[in-house]
């Protein structure tokens, strides 16, 4: 028991280091180390579409996450694995690992393979995340050589109970002006189950759009309480739950290099590492809507060279291309479930004037992707944005009962648009 709890304090004195020394303690799905790529945190399943089905599962789930990630190294690392209860801020909560888990807090990622017949060399890691006590945010931590303060990467989950009823749906926006280009999204909470002082406070809601994080609505309060029902609606009509439909994402197949898979422009399998460039995008802001059938900013890893497995799938340098006659205001990124919708410095464009485009390269393992073009200073300026758009969206409720130190996610309901 001494053991344990000095392995609880030191790891609280490095995980506060931790998020002083990055400037925040909210965690945030995020690779700290260059070498580290395709992280993928997806639920434990067995269904073929899994590795793009969100991060999120039922307290009552049977099989709990996985984790698969590589390390562009020759050898491999020393790493452990640690989770992190969180509020619906993301911020550690007052659980101790006792009361959301039953294990000891710390687990080797002892389940690696070495890639096979790649010219980019890597050690590929697999992790089953243990099951949890509790619902609610949950970060994944991963560090090496048993220093807390050394983190590899931090991933994002959520558990959630069936405490409460929610019947969502998608509409116009209320908004005229906006009707031709936001989805707005309505719903109503029923929490028999729950025992609630005051309804219009004491629920946290937040509504994501295709697994984004970064661009989720927070904050809604219900527009309407009955309270002998145990009912509320969040029917807003100032678009405060209006979401940009956007458009149907973009999408390459990179699963082979002995031909170009579709919007593939060319691919070079003789270099090292390999090279494609995509094909030229163009702006869609000003075209007419059309719909197929996309990944909504999902990804999947597959090669399809004969009789390839996942060890076998190898990276290749990814050139975007994006047409445009000038360069606008502000900073162009392109961004998906790939990247974490990440805008930084390494999904973001550069302008080459002579050939008038924005273009970038990224190293991406063989497979098919979905990504669109983010501008800084008008997100759809080169996507367009349409209320018909197909989307996946999300509502998650948050509630913290009297006497307990953490937010407990109650409630969880995925849908779509256009449904």
């Amino acid at each position: 028991m001494k053991k344990y709890l000095l392995g609880v304090l030191i790891f609280t004195i490095g995980l506060e280091a931790f998020c002083q020394s990055n400037g925040t303690e909210a965690y945030e799905d995020n690779n700290y180390k260059s070498f580290i790529k395709t992280v993928q945190l997806y639920p434990n399943n067995s269904q073929a579409d899994r590795e793009m089905q969100t991060p999120i599962i039922s307290l009552q789930s049977r099989g709990g996450m996985m984790l698969e990630f590589d390390a562009l190294l020759e050898d491999y690392l020393f790493l452990q694995a640690r989770l992190v209860h969180c509020n619906a801020d993301w911020k550690p909560s007052r659980l101790s690992d006792f009361q959301f888990l039953s294990e000891f807090n710390a687990f080797d990622l002892n389940q690696f393979e070495y890639s096979v017949n790649t010219k980019t060399l890597f050690v590929h890691y697999v992790f089953e995340v243990p099951l949890t006590k509790v619902s609610g945010n949950y970060a994944l931590v991963v560090y090496q050589n048993n220093d807390v303060e050394d983190v590899v990467l931090t991933k994002r989950f959520v558990v959630y109970e069936h405490s409460i009823s929610i019947s969502p749906t998608v509409r116009l926006s209320s908004g005229v002006s906006a009707r031709n280009f936001n989805q707005q999204v309505e719903f109503n909470l029923k929490y028999n189950q729950l025992n609630v002082s005051n309804p219009l406070t004491d629920f946290h809601v937040v509504v994501r759009q295709n697994q984004r994080w970064d661009n989720a609505i927070i904050g809604l309060k219900p527009t309407l309480v009955r309270r002998d029902q145990k009912y509320l609606e969040y029917h807003h009509f100032t678009m405060e739950n209006n979401f940009k439909g956007g458009n149907e994402f973009r999408f390459f197949d990179l699963r082979t290099y002995n031909f170009r898979g579709q919007n593939v422009a060319h691919i070079n399998k003789d270099s090292n590492p390999m090279t494609a460039t995509l094909r030229l995008s163009d702006n869609r802001s000003k075209q007419v809507y059309s719909q197929f059938r996309d990944l909504n900013g999902q990804y999947f890893v597959e090669s399809r060279e004969p009789q390839a497995d996942i060890l076998e799938a190898d990276y290749i340098n990814t050139t975007f291309q994006l047409n445009s006659t000038r360069e606008i205001g502000g900073n162009v990124y392109v961004i998906g479930t790939f990247n974490d919708w990440k805008q930084n410095e390494s999904s973001r464009l550069t302008y080459d004037e002579a050939r008038q485009l924005y273009t970038t390269a990224i190293p991406l393992k063989q497979g098919v992707y979905s990504y669109m073009f983010w501008a800084e200073n008008d997100p759809y300026y080169f996507e367009g944005s349409f209320f018909q758009t197909e989307n996946q969206y999300e509502i998650l409720v948050y509630f913290r009962a009297p006497g307990f130190f953490a937010d407990r996610v109650v409630g969880y309901q995925a849908f779509y648009s256009g449904n």
